[in-house]
C-alpha cells in the first residue's frame, strides 16, 4: 500500500514588492499508510490546489519534507513519482478521441525491460548506465546537502537578529509606538527562521540518501546484474488497460468519440480513465466536478466513489464543496488561510468541530453562532444568551468543558447550534420571530430572530436563527414560534478573535 507523508510543508511566494512573500501553506502535516479517500476542503485561496501540486511537483515545496513510500520526493520531477492528477478542466486534446486521450501518456511512458540474449535469457553485466544515473543522483544530493547547510547559517544570523531585536525591546511601555514596530519585526523574524529551519531539517534524510547511493555505487560496480532497456508499452498492453478503464467508467461507447462530441460528465469520466490507465501510486483529483450541473455533481460523486472501491490507490481530492467532502471522505483536511484547522472523519468533523471556523464550514445551513456569557451555578453551567433568554445545562449530562471556565466567575464564550438541532414546540423555552420561510421541498427553513418587537436585517442581526425542520411547514411572516434546543447538541467555544477553540471535550461529565 502506498504510504504518503507530509511533514512541516510551507509553500511561500514571492511578491511584486522586494522582500514581500506570500504564505501560501503553513506548516502542514499529513500521514497516511493505507488506502484511504483524503479531501482537501475550504475556502477558495486557502492553499488546498497548492498543496495538491506540491504533492504532484508541479509547485515546489518551500520548506518541509514529502515522501511517497518512505522516500523523499521534494526533488523528484513529477513524471518520476508515479502519480495521476485529474484537473478542474479536464484538460482533453480537442483534436483526438477518447481512446487517444487515454493513450497519449502511455505511449509516451517508458518502462524498464529484460535485455534477452540470443537464447532468449536475460543478460547480465555491469550496468554502466544505472550507475551513471546514480552518480548525477549523488550530485543532485551534493547540492541539496549545500543548501541546507546555507539554511542553517541563514538560520542562526536570523537568531542573532532576534536576540538584538529582543534586547530593544526591553524596558519599553506597552504604549511605546516603537515597541509595536519591533514585535511586528520580531515576527517576521522569527518566521524567517523557521523557514530556514524547516529546509536545513532536509540535510539529515539526504545525507542518509547519499550513504545509500555511495554504497550502491559500489555494489553495482562490481557485480554483475540482470540488464534493462528502457521500452515503450506494446499496443496489446495499451489496449488492455484502455478497455479495462473504459469498462470500469462505462466509457466504451464513447472511445471514439472526440471531446466536443460528449457531455460535461462525459469528459470527466475520459480524463479518470486516462489517469486510471496509469495504475498511479497516488490519484490526485483537483475540483473534477466543479463544471458541472448539480445533476451531474451528484451523479459524478458516485461513480467516483465506486472507482475508489475498485482501485487498491489512495485518492487526494480538493473541492470547496462541503457536500462532496462529507460524502466521500474518509477523512477530511479542513484548511483555511493556509493552515490546517483539523483533520478527521466526517462525522468526527461535523459532531466535534476543533474549532468555530470547522464548525461553522462544514454543514448547510451554517451553524448558528451567539455571543454570550457562561457561569457555573452549583451543578449547572448557567448560559445568558440574548434579550433575557438564558438556559441551564446540567454538567453532569453535558460534554467536558474547560476546567478555567468552571471557577464560578462569568466568562464570555460563543455558542453554537445547528439548525437542525432546534425544534418547534408549543413549550419550547424560547420564543422567536419568524422573518423569511424557505420550503426545500423536504425540509423547511425558517430565518427567525430572538429580537421579537424591533424591525431587524437578518444579515446584520447578532441574535438571528436559523430553523430546519422536517416536511412542508406553511407559517406567516412576522409570526412568533416557540422553540427548543437539543442541549446535548450545544458547542461552546473561546471567544477570542485570534483564537476561537472549542470548549468542549468529547467525553460526558465534569
Amino acid at each position: 500500500m502506498t504510504k504518503l507523508r507530509l511533514e512541516h510543508v510551507y509553500k511561500v511566494y514571492k511578491g511584486k514588492k522586494k522582500d514581500q512573500e506570500v504564505l501560501a501553506v503553513q506548516d502542514f502535516n499529513l500521514e497516511s499508510d493505507k488506502k484511504e479517500f483524503i479531501v482537501f476542503v475550504g475556502p477558495s485561496g486557502c492553499g488546498k490546489s497548492t498543496t495538491l501540486r506540491m504533492i504532484a511537483g508541479l509547485e515546489d515545496i518551500t520548506a518541509g519534507k514529502l515522501f511517497i513510500d518512505d522516500e523523499l520526493m521534494n526533488r523528484v520531477e513529477p513524471r518520476y513519482r508515479n502519480v495521476a492528477m485529474v484537473f478542474q478542466n479536464y484538460a482533453l486534446y480537442p483534436h483526438m478521441t477518447a481512446y487517444n486521450n487515454m493513450a497519449f501518456g502511455l505511449r509516451n511512458m517508458k518502462v524498464p525491460t529484460p535485455i534477452l540474449g540470443e537464447n532468449g535469457e536475460p543478460i547480465k553485466g555491469i550496468d554502466n548506465a544505472l550507475i551513471r544515473n546514480l552518480k548525477a543522483d549523488v550530485k543532485h544530493l551534493h547540492r541539496d546537502i549545500a543548501k541546507c547547510q546555507k539554511a542553517k547559517a541563514k538560520a542562526d544570523e536570523f537568531a542573532k537578529q532576534i536576540e538584538e531585536v529582543a534586547f530593544k525591546m526591553k524596558g519599553l511601555s506597552e504604549e511605546n509606538k516603537e515597541l509595536k514596530k519591533l514585535e511586528k519585526q520580531k515576527k517576521h523574524l522569527e518566521f524567517k527562521k523557521l523557514q530556514q529551519d524547516r529546509v536545513a531539517e532536509n540535510e539529515s534524510v539526504y545525507q542518509a540518501q547519499l550513504e545509500r547511493l555511495s554504497e550502491d555505487i559500489e555494489y553495482f560496480s562490481t557485480h554483475e546484474v540482470t540488464l534493462y532497456k528502457n521500452k515503450h508499452f506494446s499496443k496489446q498492453e495499451i489496449d488492455r488497460r484502455i478497455k479495462e478503464a473504459a469498462q470500469i467508467l462505462d466509457i466504451e461507447p464513447l472511445l471514439k468519440r472526440l471531446p466536443g462530441n460528449m457531455s460535461g460528465g462525459q469528459r470527466q469520466r475520459v480524463a479518470l480513465g486516462r489517469a486510471i490507465v496509469r495504475t498511479p501510486k497516488l490519484f490526485l483529483l483537483d475540483e473534477p466536478l466543479s463544471n458541472l450541473d448539480a445533476k451531474l455533481r451528484a451523479q459524478m460523486r458516485v461513480e467516483i466513489t465506486k472507482i475508489y472501491d475498485k482501485l487498491d490507490t489512495t485518492f487526494i481530492y480538493v473541492t470547496h464543496d462541503q457536500v462532496e467532502a462529507l460524502t466521500m471522505g474518509t477523512r477530511i483536511v479542513v484548511l483555511n488561510a493556509g493552515v490546517v484547522q483539523q483533520i478527521d472523519t466526517p462525522t468526527r468533523l461535523y459532531d466535534y468541530p476543533k474549532n468555530r471556523f470547522v464548525a461553522g464550514f462544514l454543514g448547510t445551513p451554517q451553524m448558528n453562532f451567539f455571543e454570550v456569557n457562561v457561569q457555573k451555578q452549583g451543578k449547572n453551567l448557567h448560559i445568558d444568551i440574548c434579550d433575557g433568554n438564558s438556559l441551564d445545562l446540567p454538567l453532569s449530562k453535558m460534554r467536558k468543558m474547560e476546567e478555567s471556565y468552571l471557577d464560578g466567575e462569568v466568562h464570555s464564550a460563543i455558542l453554537g447550534i445547528r439548525s437542525e438541532d432546534i425544534s418547534i414546540d408549543e413549550k419550547g423555552e424560547f420564543q422567536v420571530k419568524v422573518c423569511i420561510t424557505e420550503s426545500l421541498g423536504s425540509d423547511t427553513l425558517l430565518y427567525t430572530d430572538f429580537a421579537l418587537d424591533k424591525e431587524i436585517d437578518i444579515r446584520q442581526s447578532k441574535t438571528a436563527l436559523t430553523v430546519k425542520v422536517p416536511g412542508r411547514l406553511l407559517i406567516d411572516r412576522e409570526s412568533k414560534i416557540r422553540i427548543n434546543f437539543n442541549k446535548d447538541k450545544i458547542h461552546l467555544f473561546r471567544n477570542d478573535d485570534d483564537k476561537e477553540d472549542s470548549l468542549l471535550g468529547e467525553s460526558i461529565g465534569q
